[in-house]
């Protein structure tokens, strides 16, 4: 499967994330859209860091996302984005997994568009179902998976689209995608 090349204007860009937006490349996308998979690999390959909000949050907080999840969606998202804000603080360069409910914060999306690159690993519901098995550790997955994973794309393809490069993972190794989003940052 071939890859989209949108990416997002560079007049949305700051200069402050290096000019191009690659200094920082903050990855988005559903649960199992292979963020913390992709997003190690490519940091790898960059000799960058790589920083997982979900990870981050836990080590911050002591909690786990599904403790944080008994709290309420609006709590957890809440800690997501004081996580965010958190991990904007740091300094490049990084290849940062970001948490999925971003694309329900219009702020926290301005905010990665202006610090950085957003690259969009877009899967299908389908194919995130296969990822994410029976959804253990993952938040809200515990009725009809496929039915809870075509709602979260319905609601968030759109607005993913608009903020980043979108790159399409179904059917792709990690590490194909890896080396395609390297050659975009002009370090593959």
């Amino acid at each position: 499967m071939s890859s989209s090349s949108r990416s997002v204007p560079a007049a949305e860009r700051s200069a402050a994330a290096g000019g191009d937006g690659s200094e920082r490349i903050f990855l988005v996308g559903l649960m199992g859209s292979g963020k913390s998979t992709v997003g190690r690999a490519l940091a790898a390959r960059l000799g960058r860091p790589y920083l997982d909000n979900d990870a981050l949050l836990q080590q911050r907080t002591g909690l786990d996302a599904p403790a944080l999840a008994d709290l309420g969606r609006a709590a957890l998202h809440d800690q997501e984005s004081r996580q965010l804000h958190a991990l904007l603080d740091t300094p490049a360069p990084y290849v940062a997994g970001v948490a999925a409910s971003i694309a329900d914060n219009p702020d926290d999306l301005g905010r990665i568009v202006d610090a950085g690159r957003v690259v969009y690993l877009r899967a299908t519901p389908r194919t995130l179902a296969r990822r994410v098995g029976r959804g253990q550790g993952r938040p809200w997955l515990d009725g009809d998976l496929l039915s809870t994973l075509n709602e979260m794309f319905a609601a968030r393809d759109d607005v993913y689209r608009r903020v980043g490069h979108v790159v399409d993972t179904d059917g792709r190794e990690p590490h194909e995608i890896a080396a395609e989003l390297a050659r975009l940052v002009g370090a593959g």
